[in-house]
């Protein structure tokens, strides 16, 4: 084919060209037509067969959902699973989805918070009585516990012993909140949401004070200092209990999941949505609270626990492979605003902030003899 009005033939004498007629242009018109007919029939025909594929695959997928985490489920009326009910299900859930998911946000924070102030007092306690057995004297604020640094009662073996004290009994209370409390078949829902927090606050007054010590040479980070650790010693020993952190955050993903009481919610394109708004953004608001009410007294050593936190909050986030350990038979219960922990949330973090403005000190000598007073700053 030459140009648009010609046409290109051979005859005996070689190549020739002559003008294309009325009846070559109809029907080439008329071939055109039918070819671009046909090409939207055949996508036509493609959508329709991959609309068709995909609806067999949310099928096949539902199907798999239901056989991977409830082996034994068999097709009956009384199924608790039935494929009706299960689809009235993930229809209630999709409706309510965004006001629930709020909801596991206000109480996964207001625990958080109360977790972290539970440790936080267990952490300072415990080196209070622990410094008193030298009898140092110490003013515990909202912000931190302040001892006389000048004291002539300090010694390198109780300046080791005090400043480990607290990480060690948070080490405790992370591994019995992480392998005994959470895991009893009774806890369950907003209990063991609780109990997670509480371990995972644990472990990081642990394994991520020592980072922030190390980083600030405070608290924790007292301890490899008196133990002469090089620079060097201390950075890895650092990395390697955030990757520690990273560990136990990672495996922590599945007994979040238990948490949620909805099969709908752990599915695999959902599950990550559900850990955003029930551990990240928790950690997130939670931590700016505690960060707002303790202003103008943000230490970087107490901040600095406070953020390497997120070292065991994103690997529960991006830990595909997360299975909830337990089934969802009979917990098809409402989301809804726990009323009491949060009164619990605001009554307990005000009695922090205003109740140790102006200290608290604690003479707890070795004897057990127990004085209480409130000194002023």
């Amino acid at each position: 084919m030459g140009d648009s009005g010609y046409v290109d033939y051979y005859d005996d004498r070689g190549p020739r060209r002559r003008k294309r007629t009325l009846s070559t242009k109809i029907r080439e018109y008329k071939r055109h037509r039918e070819q671009k007919i046909e090409k939207k029939r055949r996508k036509k025909y493609e959508r329709k067969i991959l609309k068709k594929q995909r609806k067999e695959y949310r099928k096949s997928a539902r199907i798999e959902f239901i056989r991977k985490f409830y082996p034994n489920y068999k097709r009956t009326k009384e199924n608790i699973f039935d494929k009706q009910q299960f689809d009235e299900e993930s229809a209630d859930e999709a409706k309510f989805h965004f006001r629930n998911y709020y909801f596991y946000t206000i109480n996964s924070t207001a625990l958080f918070i109360i977790s972290y102030l539970l440790v936080y007092f267990t952490y300072q306690l415990t080196v209070l009585i622990t410094a008193s057995r030298w009898k140092l004297d110490s003013v515990l604020f909202y912000y931190d516990l302040v001892f006389n640094d000048y004291s002539p009662l300090w010694t390198k073996y109780n300046i080791l012993l005090v400043t480990f004290s607290g990480p060690f009994i948070s080490l405790i209370i992370g591994f019995l909140f992480f392998r005994f409390f959470s895991i009893r078949p009774k806890v369950r829902g907003f209990l063991k949401l609780f109990f997670l927090w509480i371990a995972l606050h644990g472990f990081n007054f642990f394994f991520g004070a020592f980072a922030s010590g190390v980083a600030f040479s405070e608290g924790f980070g007292y301890v490899p200092e008196w133990l002469s650790f090089n620079v060097f010693w201390q950075i890895l020993v650092s990395l390697l209990f955030l990757f520690i952190l990273g560990l136990i955050g990672f495996y922590t993903a599945s007994r979040f999941l238990d948490t949620s009481n909805s099969a709908y919610r752990v599915r695999d394109e959902n599950k990550l949505k559900f850990l955003f708004y029930q551990v990240f953004l928790p950690w997130l608001f939670g931590t700016t609270l505690i960060l707002l009410v303790k202003i103008p007294n943000n230490l970087p050593y107490d901040m600095g626990n406070l953020v390497t936190l997120v070292f065991a909050i994103l690997p529960v986030m991006f830990n595909r492979y997360a299975r909830p350990t337990i089934t969802f038979v009979g917990d098809r219960r409402p989301t809804q605003i726990k009323w009491n922990f949060i009164a619990i949330f605001v009554i307990l973090l005000l009695a922090f902030r205003i109740g140790l403005n102006n200290g608290l000190h604690i003479s707890l000598y070795y004897k057990f003899i127990f004085s209480l007073e409130i000194s002023p700053l």
